[in-house]
């Protein structure tokens, strides 16, 4: 569904979140830095546990992204939506886009076999959740009404 747009009609989101996400990364890296350890796991099974993640977060990022700007949407989540879009990735996920995220933080955390990497993951996906998929959610059902509760209750937030 498609719907005119008003400027000031938007999700109130606290963080950007590809930001959140980078941060979370480069923090986790940096308290290994500062506090070494590392996961008791072998090597190969944590280098490929990440390697598995890691990818499959790009590949559903790249199609989600993809998909999003085919219909017209920005990539912004502080800006309105036209369309609500119910299919591709977004047929299994209302938010692969996190999903897709959190995925990588956590490949990075097993490739690299840093746990600090991913605490500061689960830290910054409680913060998704909370200051900018719930100020999303409820956005999107003033903007689209029973259609998006309709989705909402088909369709799982995460996975």
């Amino acid at each position: 569904m498609s719907a005119s747009v008003d400027a000031e009609d938007r999700p109130k989101t606290f963080f950007h979140p590809p930001s959140l996400m980078m941060g979370a990364v480069a923090v986790g890296f940096a308290m290994r830095l500062v506090w070494g350890g590392f996961m008791p796991l072998p090597r190969a099974v944590g280098e490929g546990a990440g390697i598995v993640l890691a990818l499959g977060g790009v590949s559903l990022l790249t199609q989600s992204i993809r998909f999003f700007l085919e219909h017209g949407e920005t990539l912004r989540p502080d800006t309105p939506s036209t369309a609500l879009l119910r299919a591709g990735p977004f047929a299994r996920s209302r938010n692969p886009i996190y999903v897709a995220m959190a995925l990588i933080g956590a490949g990075l955390g097993f490739a690299t076999l840093n746990v600090f990497i991913l605490a500061t993951t689960a830290i910054a996906v409680a913060l998704l959740h909370f200051f900018v998929i719930l100020p999303e959610e409820a956005y999107l059902e003033r903007r689209f009404g029973a259609e998006y509760v309709a989705y909402k209750t088909s369709v799982r937030r995460w996975i």
